[in-house]
């Protein structure tokens, strides 16, 4: 049976269930009795209780869009990105490691990334034998930045034929016209199972699956290289390491709070590491408590990266306590990947 929005429903191969809030693609979000919503393929529910509505008012949330709590807030939680000219625009389509790593059982989480000055109009469909293609996920992503699609099991996405069409523009002057992207893939369990295809990478602190929607300068360079000329890129960039700085901002609107415990105390000789995380998150609750009536305020608050504690703590505490308030990685061409942005 057809599951829609309000529905009550049960997880199949594990304990719990809730109501269906939305469903994106093969995706459904649904919220336990705690409050918390979790992303589930639809595949994978049983139907308990239909929702008593009339379904044709209640309606079917399809394709989610990037970058914003739902589509009637997306001007209100747009970030100020850097629009300037960009002479190296990049797109990929990611996938990080699920929980089990087999092809039967296996899963993987998938992202899209927008390394570039330009905001993106994106389409993911999946075409079938038919030559009819249906809408996966799609959406509008701003510059510098990536975005969960969700997560799918690898027996779903086997010989699967996806085709990632992406529309690069600029909002607010005149700018170069890039693209548009139009990627063809076909889907192998046997490669997204394989260790060896993931990599570390610019974008995420865990090892990535990327596929090229638009390639950069250097992707490009590569595949025109000769063996031995491919040998001596290796080499040369392996010496190499990028060391990302925090780039400070002093803009109206954008509060940026360092969490560093040496940014707020002057000596820390003597305490231990739970003493730190507990000045840490206190001064993070009280940023917040001091802005919570502040609409539209956004916060970046820089974690670091480090073994993942307080970026882990801080999300908790937006998810149990300021549930109202949309948080997102803040731009990886700022900060790497050691900020949140939270958006009051």
């Amino acid at each position: 049976m057809e599951i829609n929005v309000g529905d009550k429903v049960r997880f199949l191969d594990s304990t719990g269930g809730g109501t269906v809030t939305r469903i994106e693609g093969k995706m459904a979000f649904v919220e336990d009795e705690d409050g918390f919503e979790i992303p589930v393929l639809v595949s994978e529910l049983v139907l308990v209780e239909k929702d008593s509505e009339d379904e044709g008012e209640k309606g079917i949330l399809q394709s989610g869009v990037s970058g914003s709590a739902g589509e009637e807030d997306e001007e209100e939680y747009e970030y100020e990105a850097d629009e300037s000219n960009d002479d190296d625009p990049r797109f990929y389509l990611a996938f990080l490691q699920g929980d089990k790593p087999g092809v039967q059982s296996g899963s993987v989480r998938i992202s899209i990334i927008n390394d570039s000055n330009y905001f993106c109009y994106y389409a993911v469909n999946e075409t079938g034998s038919n030559g009819q293609a249906i809408n996966l996920f799609s959406g509008k992503i701003q510059p510098a930045t990536k975005f969960d699609l969700g997560k799918m099991l690898i027996t779903e996405l086997d010989g699967s034929r996806w085709n990632v069409h992406v529309v690069f523009f600029k909002k607010s002057k005149r700018f170069v016209p890039v693209g548009p992207a139009n990627v063809h893939f076909v889907l192998k369990g046997s490669k997204l199972v394989n260790d060896n295809n993931y990599k570390e990478n610019d974008y995420f602190d865990e090892r990535a699956f990327l596929l090229p929607v638009l390639k950069g300068k250097l992707e490009r360079s590569i595949e025109e290289l000769t063996a031995d000329d491919l040998e001596k890129v290796k080499k040369d960039k392996s010496t190499k390491k990028v060391i990302k700085k925090v780039k400070r901002r002093d803009e109206p609107g954008i509060l940026e709070v360092d969490l560093h415990i040496e940014e707020l105390l002057d000596d820390t000789r003597g305490l231990s590491n739970s003493e730190i995380l507990k000045i840490q998150m206190d001064k993070f609750h009280q940023v917040m408590k001091e802005n919570l009536n502040r609409k539209k305020r956004k916060i970046v608050f820089i974690h670091g990266v480090g073994n993942g504690i307080l970026k882990t703590e801080i999300r908790k505490a937006l998810d149990r306590k300021y549930k109202n308030h949309y948080y997102q990685d803040a731009s990886f061409r700022e900060y790497g990947f050691g900020a949140t942005m939270v958006i009051i």
